[in-house]
């Protein structure tokens, strides 16, 4: 059983980690974009509205496809106080009850709405409000329901882990598959720093 669960978590972390690691790649052409833009606007006199779009266009996408994969990092911000003192059971069933009633239901409803404000925005044909921007708004206005499904596929991966951590043992911090290991600074699997089999 415990091996069937890590499998799925693992089919279910995957889009997440290839979206989030293809927007890895989105930075480095942001910079090249805003150095041309700067660069011309600076010394050509050629600055442009669309290069400007572009801009937070690059960005925009970046950032939602990396929320699932800074997810299964345990790379996001927690605000706890207490979390860091308890046992790790009670750490793992404290993730476990934030995946289950907060984080899926609260993607699931962000998901729907971006679709629905994705798909008006096409319909609509919105583009620049400059009208000298980039057009076809709703491709940018897709990233969002995007990716909130990939930061809830992400969280059911981790919410499934911690069921298997319940179930067999484990450190907390093996419920995040793609966690850095604070002893080595690497990447490394959750499950092989902490007794979650892999059978």
């Amino acid at each position: 059983m415990l091996a069937g669960l890590d499998r799925l978590a693992g089919w279910l972390a995957w889009p997440a980690v290839v979206a989030g690691r293809f927007g890895g790649w989105l930075y480095p052409v942001l910079a090249l974009v805003i150095v041309f833009d700067v660069v011309g606007r600076k010394f050509f006199d050629t600055g442009s509205t669309k290069l400007q779009d572009l801009e937070w266009h690059l960005h925009g996408a970046a950032l939602m496809l990396a929320f699932g994969f800074c997810y299964l990092r345990d790379a996001h911000v927690r605000v706890d106080l207490l979390r860091e003192r308890l046992p790790d059971r009670t750490k793992i069933a404290l993730e476990l009850a934030g995946v289950v009633l907060f984080i899926c239901p609260y993607m699931l409803l962000l998901t729907d709405m971006g679709v629905d404000f994705a798909w008006r925005a096409y319909v609509r044909g919105e583009g620049s409000l400059g009208g000298t921007g980039l057009p076809l708004r709703w491709i940018i206005k897709a990233f969002l329901p995007l990716g909130f499904a990939l930061t809830m596929l992400a969280a059911l991966s981790v919410g499934l882990r911690c069921i298997g951590l319940l179930l067999g043992g484990g450190r907390s911090d093996a419920a995040f598959p793609l966690a850095l290991d604070p002893t080595q600074g690497q990447e490394t699997q959750g499950d092989e720093r902490a007794g979650f089999s892999r059978r």
